[in-house]
């Protein structure tokens, strides 16, 4: 360990200085997310039903986002790590053409939840008192949807130069105003209206316009880091390609998981309402515990990585890369640790059901491995997108969630009769799956190339 912290604590020092602020971005999201959930259930489980399945479809804008955001960063760590005037114009055509393209892919949203709302929050079968509230809050979550777009990219725009403390400001600001907004609204508090799940609707509403409208304003300032710049030469083709390159499989990826998840819920459900509880209850309490640390590590990745890649010295984003995984090793690892041990303790605080704890512990202590598998492979992966190259991932995911997770789970529990066993063991050998097919990646080396191609062809143009 002392060997590990002497080549290594310089790394582990930057990465807890860009990160920290990154965690407690991610933790007041969440609580923001418990804090609609824990309102619906006071309206009763048509509520927590309708925002639920308004989510389901707000999903997508999510994946869209985080698709755009991943262009940004990748293009914007690498500009930020030449430092020249070049680079510096390259940095604000990115933002402000990812900016652009955003609140484009955006507005269709608006105009979809005006029109069909209903049809959409059908599609899922829901009863027609969930549908009447469900299409309600579908409509405002989507008008929101170019606000909410703006907010990931700029905050991973922001990141991308190494400024992860500005978006966390914003996120904690408004996270907190939605929160405030979504209680008061929500249960008619004051002078607020009682409004229910609609209340929660323009919660969110109003947080996501008032981080873009302070997004804007930074950018717009003579004093922020990133500026917008217009480009007058005529719309650069280059980079809006470069951008959709990395962005497209990023997207895809988010949208197969959300998809792959409706069949292997499916798959659990086969062995009971208490099996499935369990998987939820082990599912949230993992996500809340270890997500925000394991988003973390990856970010961070992107942001040093893409610097030193700009800077064209890929033997130290190779370094990076090893003490930031060693970091993850450690501290995850601890955690999983952790929860491996107390998880009969956990499942308690969620359920008193005496079968839905027995399973929900088994479940819990197997994610709780499959988070430090999971982690190293979000850190492989982030160094890829910081080349630019979100294709291999994507791959990964997709082969290996569709033979092991979903396949190999059915195979063994099934028609092996392995049941809940079977079930493991796919999660675990998906897991591998994907860390195995990303580090044959990382080890090819093939990244350094695609990142100076990138690069230069940027500086080309």
């Amino acid at each position: 360990m002392l060997n590990l912290y002497n080549k290594y604590h310089l790394i582990w020092k930057k990465s807890l200085v860009l990160g920290w602020p990154i965690v407690l971005s991610h933790i007041f999201t969440t609580a923001m997310r418990t804090t609609d959930m824990i309102l619906m259930g006071l309206f009763g489980p048509a509520a927590v039903t309708a925002v639920g399945l308004g989510d389901v479809w707000e999903q997508i804008v999510l994946r869209l986002g985080l698709g755009l955001g991943a262009g940004s960063i990748s293009l914007i760590a690498q500009e930020s790590g030449l430092q020249n005037d070049l680079s510096v114009q390259n940095t604000e055509l990115v933002l402000t053409q990812v900016l652009m393209t955003g609140v484009v892919l955006g507005f269709p949203f608006v105009i979809i939840g005006f029109l069909i709302p209903d049809k959409l929050i059908g599609i899922l079968g829901a009863s027609p008192d969930v549908i009447v509230l469900a299409a309600q809050y579908l409509l405002i979550i989507f008008s929101a949807a170019p606000f909410r777009i703006i907010n990931l990219i700029s905050s991973r725009a922001l990141q991308g130069t190494g400024d992860t403390r500005t978006p966390m400001v914003v996120g904690v600001v408004s996270n907190l105003i939605n929160i405030g907004f979504s209680v008061a609204l929500a249960l008619g508090i004051g002078f607020f209206p009682k409004l229910g799940v609609i209340g929660v609707g323009w919660g969110t509403f109003i947080a996501k316009l008032f981080a873009a409208t302070v997004y804007i304003i930074i950018f717009l300032s003579p004093y922020g880091k990133l500026s917008l710049r217009f480009p007058k030469g005529g719309w650069d083709f280059t980079i809006t390609r470069q951008l959709l390159k990395v962005s497209i499989p990023r997207s895809l990826q988010g949208g197969y998981q959300s998809f792959i998840a409706f069949p292997f819920n499916s798959l659990i459900l086969l062995f009971g309402t208490e099996t499935a509880a369990a998987y939820y209850i082990a599912r949230r309490i993992q996500q809340q515990l270890m997500a925000p640390l394991q988003r973390t590590y990856g970010t961070v990745t992107t942001i040093l990585v893409g610097n030193e890649l700009g800077k064209g010295d890929h033997i130290e984003s190779g370094k990076l890369t090893k003490g930031i995984l060693w970091l993850s090793l450690i501290t995850i690892g601890l955690a999983g640790g952790l929860i491996f041990i107390f998880a009969p303790f956990l499942l308690s605080v969620f359920t008193k059901n005496s079968i839905t704890t027995t399973y929900g512990v088994k479940f819990l202590r197997v994610l709780s491995i499959g988070a430090l598998i999971m982690t190293c492979h979000n850190v492989l992966s982030s160094l890829l997108t910081a080349a630019g190259d979100t294709r291999t991932s994507f791959y990964g995911s997709v082969i290996n969630q569709t033979l092991f997770k979903l396949g190999l789970s059915y195979l063994l529990s099934v028609p092996l009769g392995l049941k809940l066993t079977g079930i493991f063991i796919g999660l675990l050998t998906d897991f591998s799956g994907q860390l195995i097919w990303i580090f044959h990646r990382f080890r090819s080396l093939r990244w350094v190339e695609d990142a100076r191609n990138m690069i230069e062809e940027r500086h080309r143009g």
